[in-house]
């Protein structure tokens, strides 16, 4: 008897798994092909930065970094050559005008003050006496001229008595008593009138000399004010109600004149010196408004003065205070300052990429609407501001692009985004 077997069918993936691995090559190969064969770059999207364009109000600033200063600084210096006997105060001490704060000693500027005091003395003294000999020498001169006068006066009345009689012929005067008379008369009025021009020249030598003596006595005053002065700048006070920045000197120490001994600076007035790259200062002006942080608080200033001068690549930037000081404010404490440039009212704008320069054309690389690729594009780039920079044509609202650093691949036209 035949037993008939049947055959039982092999399940259908049994039956289709050696063609299944090679549709799947065949898949993964045009995938690269069609797809990621477009580019020969690609990068991990988690390593980058993104940029999406918005459109709106744009704020154009510039930042830069500095410190505080005081606005009013003085230097104390030694007028003198001393030395440094004892340092009254110590930097950071708060300090009221006239406050003492460093003494100096130098004996010989002592010594020349008490010899100049005798000298001016002396002087004195021998004035009173040359005034006392000169007023002697005057009431004698006056007393000469008296007489002289007295002796004219007295001929002149013996001429008129002996006119009259001379002129009735009565022989009581003869002529040549009369003439006698005459001559006499005639010099003693000669002899006053000499005696009164010396006593007139003696007056102006007098005044002459006595203006002397007084320039003499007052050049002596000057030269002991001086030697004053210079024992009391041994003393070195306080200018103005300040805080001691710095002490330049210590005991024992020799200093020469013009020698800087202390700085002093004014609490109450700090301005912030903020340093700006040179390719930024172009637009910033006196009078810009400006936001100081630091740190702790922000306030308000303006732009008080732009130095002309680039050091190291940086302009220097004086920003006054609006509103006041901040509460946290100190000497060479360290700010940041965000200087507005100007405000646009409407107009796209970005986050700014990496090396991105105002009014400028840069190849910027926009990202697909996918996500999966970005493609270089030229964009022309207007204002930029401190983190953020107007787009004038080449993106529009809701672009993204990539804004991190994109030297690895800036040889290639696009690549691939995993």
């Amino acid at each position: 008897m035949d037993i008939v077997v049947s055959k039982q069918k092999k399940p259908l993936l049994k039956r289709f798994w050696p063609l299944a691995i090679p549709a799947l090559i065949a898949g993964v190969g045009i995938y690269y092909t069609l797809i990621l064969g477009q580019t020969d770059f690609s990068i991990d999207s988690n390593s980058m930065v993104y940029g999406e364009v918005q459109q709106g109000e744009f704020s154009v600033s510039v930042r830069g970094s500095g410190v505080l200063v005081p606005d009013q600084i003085q230097w104390l210096s030694a007028s003198v050559n001393a030395h440094v006997e004892r340092v009254v105060v110590k930097p950071g001490k708060e300090v009221k005008k006239g406050e003492l704060i460093i003494e100096l000693s130098n004996p010989s500027l002592q010594q020349l003050l008490e010899e100049t005091q005798w000298e001016l003395e002396a002087k004195i003294a021998e004035s009173t006496a040359s005034k006392v000999a000169q007023k002697s020498l005057f009431l004698l001169q006056r007393s000469v001229m008296l007489d002289a006068q007295l002796g004219y006066e007295s001929s002149q009345l013996k001429l008129d008595a002996q006119t009259k009689l001379f002129a009735k012929k009565s022989g009581a005067v003869s002529k040549i008593d009369y003439e006698k008379t005459r001559l006499e008369t005639e010099q003693f009025n000669r002899r006053w009138k000499i005696q009164q021009e010396i006593l007139e020249t003696m007056k102006d030598n007098i005044v002459a000399q006595n203006n002397a003596r007084n320039s003499r006595l007052q050049k002596m005053r000057k030269t002991l004010e001086r030697a004053q002065q210079q024992v009391d700048d041994l003393m070195i006070y306080a200018s103005i109600d300040s805080v001691v920045q710095e002490v330049a000197v210590e005991p024992g120490q020799r200093v020469n004149m013009g020698g800087n001994l202390a700085k002093l600076a004014q609490q109450n007035s700090l301005i912030a010196q903020l340093q700006v790259p040179e390719l930024l200062i172009g637009e910033v002006t006196i009078g810009q408004s400006v936001i100081i942080d630091t740190r702790n608080n922000k306030v308000a200033g303006i732009v008080s003065r732009v130095d002309p001068i680039v050091v190291n690549g940086r302009v220097q930037v004086d920003v006054d205070f609006v509103d006041g000081l901040p509460s946290d404010a100190r000497p060479d404490l360290a700010v940041d300052g965000e200087i507005k440039i100007t405000q646009i009212a409407d107009t796209l704008y970005v986050n700014r990429p990496i090396f991105a320069q105002s009014q400028s054309s840069a190849s910027l690389y926009k990202v697909s609407l996918n996500g999966d690729f970005a493609s270089r594009v030229k964009v022309q780039l207007g204002k930029g501001s401190v983190n953020q920079i107007q787009v004038i044509s080449g993106l529009a609202l809701g672009d993204k692009i990539i804004i991190s650093d994109g030297s690895r691949w800036e040889s290639h036209q696009k690549i691939r985004i995993n």
